[in-house]
């Protein structure tokens, strides 16, 4: 380690402390110890500390003052709780006072190494995104948006420096809401064509009766209701880039066209027999395989090498989960101050409860359940039910929790999933099909939960 991480031990109890004390010194941590919450307290105003394991019970001063001092103080500051039997709603609440995990005794070495590990991770993720949030200020500059600190989004950000110099054309593929418009619009900022026009269309939302006029234009009188002579878009972007997003929706006489264009570097409008060159970049996005769409012959392979020349795949986001805490803070950034609420708060159960959701809407879905949940919160602390109402399939995330975990939020998430099942059938008048279909859940999920909670 290039920092030797200071740790402050305290335990009223002699035998566990030194113990804990004699183990972390042999990996090499500087370890301090206390035997109760008022010598601690006094330990933390002479120095800082970078983890501090305390005991829940002890006196004068428990392990929850220490808590509170140091959230105070020293929010850097990491804090695991020692339990004892029949403390679990104790461990709790200093989850939500913002302890970075907990556990019971007696327990193992390793289970302690692991927690403590999990705070040196935790810390440099912590660095790392203060690091990140300061080179996003002066990125603003150079027009390059940060995407996330995972290996994947960094070698993106990568490809698309490299590309944005160019000017091929380029795919970029992945579901929908990764982020593939933004990616569209960093590489026509970072290119010569910047100060040129970006414009966008979403080939899916478009009628197919009029794509093609919005791609080319149209002359007056071309079709009925053409009342006066109109640029496309690609005639608009001259000079600049072209993002066709959704470009598998496509009709295959418009892609016909549009491989004109690439070939040609020119259109013709509706209703006219001259052409009229134009410079502009093609970027393409899709959420299909374009290759089944190939063999189904829905899609031009001509015009698929075409578009392909560059490929930039953009993974789910639950492929790259590490960037949640990032993205999420970030979203938690601008979405408070655009709500005037900048003193907004993420607690730590609801950290564990995004990192545990499987994002079917991706980054758009966690940017809006961001925004949702600091729209709904009536305090300055989002918490994890706040997130829940603002998720599609939150519902039932407390499944995947580890049982360590499932302790830690039966009392408030699972009262939660409780009333909402019971409101649900409630509503839908026992109807079981209707309340599936509002859960976004299956049959035999809801039977299953049904029963845990007695829900008739």
């Amino acid at each position: 380690m290039n920092k030797i991480i200071k740790i402050l031990v305290l335990d009223d109890q002699i035998g566990m402390r030194k113990s804990l004390g004699i183990l972390l010194r042999k990996e090499g941590f500087h370890v301090e110890e206390a035997e109760n919450g008022e010598q601690a307290i006094a330990y933390l105003e002479k120095d800082y500390y970078d983890l501090v394991i305390t005991d829940m019970k002890m006196s004068p001063g428990t392990g929850l003052d220490v808590l509170y001092y140091v959230k105070e103080r020293h929010p850097q500051t990491d804090v695991i709780i020692m339990t004892g039997y029949g403390t679990v709603d104790s461990a709790v609440l200093a989850m939500k006072i913002g302890a970075l995990d907990y556990i019971s005794k007696p327990f193992k070495n390793e289970e302690i190494l692991h927690r403590v590990r999990k705070s040196m991770s935790h810390r440099e993720t912590v660095r790392e995104l203060s690091s990140l949030q300061q080179k996003s200020i002066a990125s603003e500059n150079n027009k390059i948006p940060i995407l996330g600190i995972s290996a994947a989004m960094k070698e993106i950000v990568s490809t698309v420096q490299k590309i944005a110099k160019t000017d091929i054309s380029v795919l970029i593929t992945g579901e929908t809401g990764t982020g593939k418009s933004l990616i569209a619009k960093t590489i026509h900022n970072l290119s010569s064509r910047a100060d040129k026009p970006f414009i966008s269309i979403n080939c899916a939302s478009v009628p197919e009766n009029l794509l093609e006029s919005e791609l080319f234009g149209h002359e007056k009188g071309a079709f009925t209701g053409a009342l006066l002579a109109r640029k496309g878009l690609f005639e608009a972007a001259d000079g600049g880039s072209v993002f066709l997003d959704e470009i598998g929706s496509m009709p295959l006489a418009l892609q016909a066209k549009l491989l004109d264009v690439l070939q040609e570097r020119s259109i013709r409008r509706i209703g006219s027999n001259e052409t009229k060159a134009i410079n502009v970049r093609i970027i393409s996005a899709t959420n299909a395989d374009l290759n089944n769409a190939i063999n189904s012959g829905l899609f031009r392979r001509d015009l698929y090498f075409r578009i392909k020349v560059a490929h930039i795949h953009v993974p789910p986001l639950k492929e790259h989960s590490e960037d949640i805490p990032f993205l999420a803070r970030h979203f938690l950034e601008t979405a408070g101050r655009e709500l005037n609420k900048t003193d907004i708060q993420l607690s730590q159960d609801a950290l564990e409860f995004l990192l545990h959701y499987d994002f079917p809407g991706n980054v758009r879905e966690l940017s809006n359940a961001i925004s949702g949940a600091i729209a709904i919160t009536e305090n300055n602390v989002i918490s994890a039910q706040d997130l829940a109402l603002t998720l599609t399939k939150s519902l039932f995330v407390i499944s995947s929790l580890s049982p360590l975990e499932k302790d830690l939020q039966s009392s408030s998430l699972e009262e939660w999933e409780k009333d909402i099942i019971a409101e649900s059938i409630k509503k839908n008048s026992g109807n079981l099909s209707k309340v599936c279909s509002e859960l976004k859940i299956g049959r035999t999920t809801l039977w299953r939960k049904m029963k845990k909670y007695n829900i008739q």
